[in-house]
């Protein structure tokens, strides 16, 4: 609900950054772990910046108040002052704590809260401050954006079952979260009762109204899940599109390894993404799916162009389409590598001999022979083919 990734690697950060020991840093270069903290803490939620003077008066304040503190955009490296805080490496002072920030030393107060974001992709800390912190790598995962995709998909062509979608995840979550209260209320009660249980009334009458509100709720909930099956099931229909449009994010993602100047931002990327929605619709055909992918594709593919070095454009196009060949279960990731990389043979001792003609190269023979070994269904009829000439090969 507050707009963390449905999928199991985000649900997992999630975990970690609420129920951890320790304070998380979070790895974030889209900028969803900084969104997600923000909806979830909500307007009580203080932010502090290094490039900010006044960031360690915040820090300050927030550790003596008791407020949420998060500390987006840190380098590699973190103020020395913050180890003992990141460390929890408080001070006993009677029943109080306390915790020393450079010179000075602060009354902790426990409802102190610290999350800590980077929008570095790949940081390098020191071990000093990996064994301080959880360090949780919210970088965007296919699965996480397939979602993301496909719901903007469901919101502009079923824009009532995504609206009934969040209706029921909202009601699943207040459903959960009441029976938690009741059974809380429930030890609360078993625990202040003095003597014989059953001669409580009080105590009898709410367990007798916790049990009937639980049935309820856990009625209430059951529909609702049931409720969700069915829009799931629907919104299957639409389930490829939402994957291929990942699929593009992730190529125009790894043109940063060519040359590190090429960044593309992930909201951007979804405003774009909406926009190829939008465009589509004035194309009147009956496969929806595919006239928002073709219309996706061309404008993914010019508005990156605008970025890329004129010999960096031909390899855009090759990867979007083997990219797309392969969601599409077209081409398999042993035949991409077989592509890229070429068969080499480490042991000679198996390998078919090499027939005496001499246009064939050792290293075309290796190739073949790897081929063959690696991926006996695509090439096949080697043994019959290797005394014929180059014009029947």
């Amino acid at each position: 609900m507050d707009g963390l990734p449905t999928d199991s690697f985000s649900t997992e950060n999630g975990v970690f950054v609420t129920k951890g020991l320790r304070w998380a840093l979070n790895i974030d270069p889209q900028t969803q772990a900084n969104k997600w903290i923000k909806r979830m803490v909500g307007d009580s939620l203080q932010i502090a910046d290094f490039k900010d003077n006044s960031y360690m008066k915040k820090i300050e304040n927030c550790i003596t108040n008791g407020k949420t503190l998060l500390l987006q955009d840190v380098a590699e490296t973190i103020d020395p002052s913050l180890d003992n805080l990141l460390n929890k490496s408080l001070i006993a002072v009677g029943k109080r704590f306390s915790v020393k920030i450079g010179e000075k030393e602060l009354d902790y107060n426990p409802k102190f809260q610290l999350y800590i974001t980077t929008r570095m992709a790949n940081p390098h800390y020191t071990p000093e401050i990996s064994t301080k912190v959880t360090v949780v790598n919210f970088t965007v995962v296919e699965s996480g954006l397939e979602e993301q995709c496909l719901g903007l998909v469901i919101k502009s062509e079923m824009p009532s079952l995504e609206t009934q979608k969040n209706e029921k995840l909202n009601m699943i979550a207040s459903g959960k979260e009441k029976i938690l209260e009741l059974e809380d209320k429930i030890l609360m009660r078993l625990v202040e009762s003095d003597g014989n249980l059953l001669e409580d009334e009080t105590l009898v009458k709410t367990l007798g109204l916790s049990k009937e509100t639980s049935d309820s709720v856990k009625s209430d909930i059951e529909t609702a899940e049931n409720t969700m099956r069915r829009i799931n099931d629907q919104r299957e229909v639409y389930r490829a599109c939402g994957r291929k449009a990942a699929v593009l994010f992730f190529v125009l993602s790894d043109l940063s390894k060519i040359d590190p100047m090429y960044q593309f931002s992930l909201d951007w990327y979804k405003d774009l993404f909406w926009k190829s929605i939008n465009e589509s619709k004035e194309q009147v055909t009956q496969d929806r799916q595919e006239i928002i992918m073709k219309v996706h594709k061309l404008n993914v593919y010019n508005q990156a162009c605008r970025s890329l070095f004129e010999r960096h454009k031909l390899l855009l196009s090759l990867q979007m389409l083997v990219k797309l060949l392969m969601a599409e279960d077209k081409i398999s990731r042993d035949e991409y590598n077989f592509f890229l990389r070429g068969g080499t043979v480490l042991d000679t001792k198996d390998q078919m001999p090499k027939p005496q003609q001499d246009w064939i190269l050792k290293e075309a023979w290796d190739n073949i022979t790897e081929l063959e070994r690696l991926l006996p269904e695509t090439f096949t009829g080697l043994p019959a083919a290797i005394n014929l000439n180059p014009k029947e090969w």
